[in-house]
């Protein structure tokens, strides 16, 4: 996907770098970037190439080692740098955690950040160039204050995830500028510039960082911990009558997106899966009672108000009627396996 993505573009046309001589290549491509340790892990020959294709104060560059490599740069000053992959691996290390860094994801390195990375010898990069002051710029319009944070984002881009799909048209956009001269005139430049803060607006919106909290107020809890959220509030009032408004009023979601959650992750409405908790439920209690306990009392208990349904929902879940599970025959082990009802709401 990455590599599809920047394949049009003709990289080799602007090569400033292309050597075999590793001190010739520290120098040069640190000038562009950020000063480096270079170590070869295996094999003697390499050969360094940098592309670099201009986009305003934004650059696209292409970059290549030819041998299985551990580089440091240590932390970046005054830029971001957008690592897209396009070929081979690599293990980014970030505060003592490695990344493993293919194709199939990207990572975004902010400035002051420490961080260095050991690469295969196929591995190639695209790296997109972003200075400080275009996110300073963009924070300041998206909050209209006069001073900026230091904003650290999360490192890594999912390609799955909605940073990366709200990304990925500005990339294509990029893609399309890269190479105009912003000093060829004013229009070009205009074009340029809103280029740049595009691609910091997007970044500031979409990807997680340290100040996300003050651009955003508290997102609803993602699909486990809503799921999570709204099951444990379903357990505490097992027993009771539990509109799914109001489940969903609790989790902070709509009753459709709730709804939505419990069928993706559960395969159940909210109500068919408090009806199989409150089954379970009725269950335990009656192996637990040692046959002192009337099967309707506890049925209704747990909020089961119709005693026929509820005893072929029970022998549809069990394989047994409650009587035999109050019997002794549930604790014998030769009960069917427990499974989630798959029918209507009865007693919820």
């Amino acid at each position: 996907m990455i590599a599809s993505l920047f394949s049009h573009l003709p990289f080799e046309q602007h090569r400033i770098v292309d050597t075999t001589d590793l001190d010739e290549a520290r120098h040069r491509i640190g000038k562009v970037l950020n000063p480096y340790r270079l170590r070869i892990l295996h094999g003697h020959t390499m050969r360094n190439r940098l592309d670099l294709l201009p986009c305003g104060r934004l650059s696209l560059l292409r970059h290549g080692h030819g041998a299985d490599a551990s580089v440091d740069p240590g932390t970046l000053a005054g830029y971001y740098l957008l690592v897209l992959p396009t070929r081979g691996n690599a293990v980014f290390q970030f505060d003592g955690h490695g990344i493993d860094v293919s194709p199939r994801g990207a990572v975004i390195v902010s400035p002051d950040r420490r961080f260095h990375f050991t690469a295969s010898h196929d591995y190639e990069q695209i790296l997109l160039r972003l200075d400080r002051q275009a996110i300073d710029d963009a924070w300041r319009r998206l909050t209209a204050q006069d001073d900026a944070p230091d904003i650290c984002f999360d490192a890594v881009v999912p390609l799955h995830a909605s940073g990366w799909q709200a990304l990925m048209p500005m990339l294509q956009w990029v893609t399309r500028c890269a190479g105009l001269d912003a000093g060829r005139d004013a229009a070009q430049a205009a074009l340029l510039a809103q280029t740049e803060m595009l691609v910091a607006t997007t970044l500031l919106l979409h990807q997680p960082h340290n100040m996300a909290a003050h651009l955003w107020p508290a997102p609803p809890p993602a699909a486990p911990q809503a799921i999570r959220r709204a099951q444990s509030y379903l357990l505490d009032h097992l027993g009771e009558s539990v509109p799914v408004a109001m489940v969903a009023s609790h989790c902070g979601l709509s009753v459709r997106r709730l709804q939505a959650l419990f069928q993706d992750e559960c395969g159940q409405s909210p109500l068919q899966w408090l009806r199989t908790q409150r089954l379970r439920a009725v269950r335990q209690a009656l192996i637990q009672a040692n046959g002192d306990h009337k099967v309707g009392e506890t049925a209704m208990r747990f909020g089961f108000t119709h005693l026929g349904e509820f005893s072929r929902a029970y022998r549809q879940a069990f394989g047994e009627t409650p009587q035999q599970t109050r019997g002794g025959r549930g604790r014998s082990g030769t009960a069917a396996p427990e499974r989630p009802a798959r029918g209507g709401t009865t007693g919820a």
